[in-house]
């Protein structure tokens, strides 16, 4: 893996000749903590802008996986070029004369992997922490990254229902830390939140909006805490809804989301597909947390028996959803099979005669 990384030195020298990406002064290497669905994609975003990524996971087996991803995630991107280019990669080949397959052998040569956080954490300048939603695991994460990191680097926390206060002392800096949460299709879905929290430097909120402008996203600045941000604010109610429909056997998935799709406030993804996208782990997750938060409330019965419907129907017999983010390559279970799953077929919402 390292070998790799060290003989694509020479292209990655070559084609950075010509660069003009407009990356934030002073910030030239970012760490990415987690390596799972989103981590790989803002792992992959970020040096595809111009940065060196270093990503940090716990076994070389994830680190591994990771770095299969950034490959298909590369070929991806020189696919596109020229077609239906996701809106975070438009303009990327350009830098290089046009040549998506040098934007991509470059993007790259730029990702270094590693399961050491000191090696991870050496000489960065942000780190976006991309563990899973699970508030222990995210406690237990910061200290060793403090530990190694320089003292001026900015902690990021990509979570998506929890807020940066319940970690900022942790971090052991606490004003250089803040949220800042993607989309699952980062380069597609290109939208990132943040948040701060009470004791956040406002200079240090001004940098991470200049960062999320340079690799392409279009920033949502969220002005005090709010659990669910404003993303999740939405979606999380439109998902409660759609599973308690299945739960309580009122209608199938498939159903709920042609009925969704079919109506003026849908989209192409019914929220039974958007929760296959997210990984249905994390959609167990967020209902459980939620669930135990709000239990004296019927949303919170609710959710908690959402998380236990999908554990025992889907996570418990191996139906996690999609690992890469590509309902069209990606072998999966979940609420449909992958790839080419039926919502992706026209007559999935089409006039049956």
């Amino acid at each position: 893996m390292h070998s790799a990384i060290t003989s694509a030195m020479g292209l990655r020298c070559t084609a950075r000749v010509s660069r003009t990406f407009a990356t934030v002064p002073g910030m030239k290497k970012v760490a990415i903590v987690g390596s799972g669905t989103l981590g790989s994609q803002i792992a992959f975003q970020t040096a595809i802008c111009g940065y060196d990524v270093s990503v940090l996971d716990i076994s070389q087996d994830a680190v591994d996986k990771c770095a299969a991803m950034h490959k298909a995630f590369a070929a991806s991107f020189v696919a596109r070029q020229g077609g239906a280019q996701a809106r975070g990669w438009v303009g990327i080949a350009d830098e290089y004369g046009g040549d998506a397959q040098a934007a991509a052998d470059a993007t790259l040569a730029r990702l270094s992997y590693t399961t050491d956080a000191a090696e991870a954490m050496d000489g960065v300048d942000l780190i976006s922490e991309s563990v899973p939603e699970n508030t222990e695991i995210k406690l237990a994460t910061y200290g060793p990254l403090h530990k190694h990191a320089p003292a001026g680097a900015i902690f990021t926390t990509n979570s998506s229902t929890l807020l940066p206060s319940q970690f900022a002392e942790v971090t052991g800096r606490p004003e250089r830390f803040m949220a800042l949460h993607f989309a699952n299709g980062i380069w597609d879905f290109n939208v990132a939140e943040l948040m701060g929290h009470p004791g956040t430097d406002p200079k240090v909120y001004k940098q991470v909006q200049k960062f999320t402008d340079s690799i392409q996203m279009v920033p949502i600045l969220i002005h005090k805490e709010q659990n669910g941000y404003v993303m999740n604010s939405l979606s999380v109610a439109l998902m409660t809804a759609a599973q308690d429909l299945v739960v309580r056997g009122v209608a199938s998935p498939e159903d709920v989301d042609r009925c969704y799709m079919l109506t003026p406030v849908g989209g192409p993804l019914g929220p039974f597909g958007l929760m296959d996208m997210i990984g249905l782990r994390t959609v167990v997750n967020v209902n459980n947390l939620w669930g135990k938060v709000l239990s004296d409330q019927h949303i919170g019965q609710q959710m908690l028996a959402n998380g236990a419907f999908l554990q025992e129907n889907y996570l418990d017999k191996g139906k996690l959803g999609i690992m890469t983010g590509n309902p069209a390559t990606d072998t999966a279970e979940g609420f449909y099979t992958y790839p080419n799953p039926s919502y992706m077929d026209p007559d999935f919402i089409a006039i049956k005669k």
